[in-house]
Formats: C-alpha cells, sequence, structure tokens
C-alpha cells in the first residue's frame, strides 16, 4: 500500500516539474544549444514567450543563418534565411524571415516598456529580442548576450531578456570561427561567422523539447511502491540530459496524471485491505 510519504513525493515531483519553463533546441551545423525561456517566472514575458514558440512551431528558424558574432558583445540569428550553405556574395542577398506582427510592449507609445522590468538585466547568456527603431519592433530575430550589456538596458529603449542558454559552449565555439563583413548589411550584416570553404552557419532545426515518455512510467512505479526507474543505469545515464531539459506540459496534463495516480492507489488499498 502506498505510504503518506510516496503519495507526498509523487505530489512534490508534479509541482516541481510544473513550474520549470520550456526548452527550445537550436540544431546548427556546429552543434547545439538550449534556450530556456522565461527562467525568472516573470508573467510579464508570456507574450515573449508567445512570440518565439510561433515561430518555433511555424518552424521558420529552420535553415536561418547566424548573421552576427560581435565580439564581447551579442550572437545574432533568426532573421535571415540560408538559401544557400556558402557565403553569399551580398549580405542583400539573405532573404528575410517571413515574420508575425511585431511584439507589442509600449502599448501607450510612451516609449517605455509597459511592465517592470526590474530583475531583467541583459547579462551573460541572456537573450532579447532585436529591435530596429522601437520597444514594438520586435519579431523573428534576437540575440544572445556575451556579456553584461547594461547600454541595452536603456530607458528609452529597451530590449527585454526573456530567456537564457543554459549551456554556451556552442555558442562560444562560433564566436571562435573566422567573420565575413559586409558592406551592405549594417549592424546585422557585421561580423557574420563563416567556416572553411566559406560556408555559413545555420540553425538546422529548432523545437520545443518535449516531455520525456519515460516519466509517466517512473511515476506509476513510484506509486505502486516499487522502483523510481525500470532503466538500466546506462538508459537512465543517457536520458539524463533529456529529462533535465523538459518542456512543460499544460497543468490539466498533471492534474490528470495526479488523479490517476490516486485513483490507483485507492484501489490498490482496497485490494489489500
Amino acid at each position: 500500500m502506498p505510504s503518506r510519504f510516496t503519495s507526498a513525493a509523487i505530489f512534490s515531483l508534479l509541482l516541481v516539474t510544473a513550474v520549470a519553463g520550456q526548452t527550445i533546441r537550436f540544431d546548427t551545423n556546429v552543434g547545439t544549444f538550449d534556450m530556456e525561456l522565461n527562467p525568472t517566472g516573470n508573467a510579464s514575458l508570456q507574450p515573449h514567450v508567445d512570440n518565439i514558440l510561433a515561430y518555433v512551431n511555424a518552424k521558420r528558424y529552420d535553415l536561418t543563418v547566424i548573421n552576427r558574432a560581435a565580439t564581447g558583445f551579442v550572437m545574432q540569428m533568426g532573421g535571415f534565411e540560408a538559401d544557400s550553405f556558402t557565403l553569399p556574395t551580398n549580405f542583400s542577398d539573405f532573404n528575410s524571415v517571413n515574420t508575425f506582427d511585431p511584439l507589442i510592449v509600449d502599448a501607450d507609445g510612451d516609449g517605455q516598456v509597459d511592465f517592470d522590468l526590474t530583475g531583467l538585466d541583459n547579462t551573460e547568456d541572456t537573450v532579447s529580442l532585436a529591435l530596429s527603431t522601437s520597444a514594438n519592433t520586435g519579431t523573428a530575430s534576437f540575440f544572445v548576450n556575451l556579456g553584461t550589456n547594461t547600454s541595452l538596458d536603456a530607458a528609452n529603449l529597451r530590449f527585454v531578456p526573456f530567456a537564457r542558454i543554459r549551456n554556451m559552449a556552442t555558442i562560444d565555439l562560433i564566436m571562435s570561427l573566422d567573420q565575413n563583413n559586409y558592406a551592405d548589411g549594417g549592424l546585422a550584416g557585421d561580423n557574420v561567422p563563416i567556416l572553411s570553404e566559406n560556408r555559413i552557419v545555420f540553425v538546422e532545426r529548432a523545437f520545443v523539447l518535449e516531455e520525456p515518455i519515460v516519466a509517466p512510467a517512473a511515476l506509476a512505479a513510484t506509486a505502486a511502491g516499487g522502483s523510481s526507474s525500470g532503466l538500466s543505469a546506462a538508459a537512465a545515464t543517457s536520458l539524463a540530459p533529456a529529462i533535465a531539459l523538459n518542456a512543460v506540459p499544460e497543468p490539466s496534463t498533471f492534474a490528470l496524471a495526479g488523479l490517476a495516480l490516486l485513483a490507483s492507489a485507492g484501489m490498490n488499498r482496497r485490494k489489500i485491505c
């Protein structure tokens, strides 16, 4: 019969998992990096989360070029498509990503972001949308801060960090590559990272990491009083990164799982008694 401790552990696990943020994985031709959305749990950032998820789910980041690698400043991407895998003659040869409506963060037009920005600073490994002329011009393009960029926190043109990069190793590798500067590209075309034979660095695919299929089995095993996992040690080790980087299903999924576990526990108790 499941103990009170077991039931408490199950619900603790459900609650802990439920507050974790979604994670987007970017597979590039030089490596992979993961972007954790809204790591601070700030409700005001939900429009930013919805915005980038819309582009990911529409596959609009797939086959996009990493177009800027400004040493010690930012790595920018997501705004231009890679029609070929070699560097074009002109920056204008890159096609812009087909964008959705810009994200509105200054609805009253007073030049200030409408919500409290306390704790949202452009520090190393944080991610913000690229802007053109105002706070309301953010769409698909975004950048990763490579250091503490306090100049981007200016009140009159505020770049709002809405995500962070869990591990910067792949981005550090991209930053170490040779670069090409386009005369016709402006800031967006400066410091374009390149591989040997003038090959560009591009995103092969971007997708939301899903909940691992082993999680329900592990919870069911715990509810039955058995092992917390039926996986071998090797399999558990190989799945550990995926488990740590979960996206979160809708809260209703957890509610249903909890009810199912309670029902199962009740049936077992009646059978034993």
